[in-house]
């Protein structure tokens, strides 16, 4: 119990309040590009903006948990292309527009989105683990995950960001195989913070990269269970 009520350096009621505002505008966003059709324009927007935000508040608050989780996201982020590339070239699953600058199979922005959603559900992870512990905090942040995103799919394809063929089970604009895919990656994020919590840049490095490996093993694992 001791370890789990540690205190955690940059965890504070200020940083909480932030972070789960900056959630609350990106789901905002996402529902009025959703509403208005706004296409992908809009996704860089948030996206970019949301990026260099958190950032700023890390170097400029010195915040090293939310410094740490942009560093881990990023690199997720990064490696993230990899399942991007899958889900659009391999099993022709994933559409994106194509009207905007491309990395791979993807829109540029998307590391950076992985990393913003990475940071916000990493974070709540950690309130979680510090509540209930890591198993319980894991098991939930898996379930809300799961569940959170077919509202943000179907919001994504709406707005015009992507979408996906209706070649697999779908649960309104979501398939099935990606609601399991991110439960996954929700269900590994508590430890894997945990363990970037407190250490080197080369730790968090490290540990990101495994996030971002994860990440493709979720939508093999996913897609051939579900999909």
């Amino acid at each position: 119990m001791e370890t789990e009520k540690k205190l955690i350096a940059g965890l504070d009621k200020k940083t909480t309040l932030v972070i789960l505002i900056s959630s609350g505008v990106l789901v905002g966003w996402s529902l009025v590009s959703s509403i208005k059709s706004l296409g992908p324009i809009t996704a860089s927007i948030i996206t970019y903006s949301l990026y260099g935000f958190y950032w700023f508040y890390a170097i400029r608050y010195k915040n090293p948990l939310v410094l740490r989780l942009v560093i881990f996201g990023t690199v997720a982020g990064i490696l993230e292309l990899a399942t991007d590339h899958y889900l659009v070239e391999t099993i022709n699953s994933l559409v994106y527009p194509g009207k905007e600058l491309m990395i791979w199979s993807s829109p540029a922005y998307m590391p950076f989105a992985w990393s913003n959603v990475i940071l916000q559900l990493g974070f709540i992870g950690v309130l979680l683990t510090r509540r209930f512990g890591i198993l319980k905090a894991s098991l939930m942040l898996g379930l809300a995950g799961g569940m959170y995103i077919p509202l943000y799919e179907h919001l994504a394809n709406n707005a015009g960001w992507w979408w996906y063929k209706n070649n697999t089970l779908m649960v309104f604009n979501a398939p099935v195989y990606v609601i399991v895919c991110e439960a996954l990656i929700s269900l590994s994020l508590p430890i894997l913070i945990q363990n970037a919590e407190e250490h080197s840049l080369k730790k968090t490095l490290s540990l990101g990269a495994i996030e971002g490996i994860w990440i493709l093993v979720s939508a093999f694992l996913a897609f051939s269970i579900a999909g």
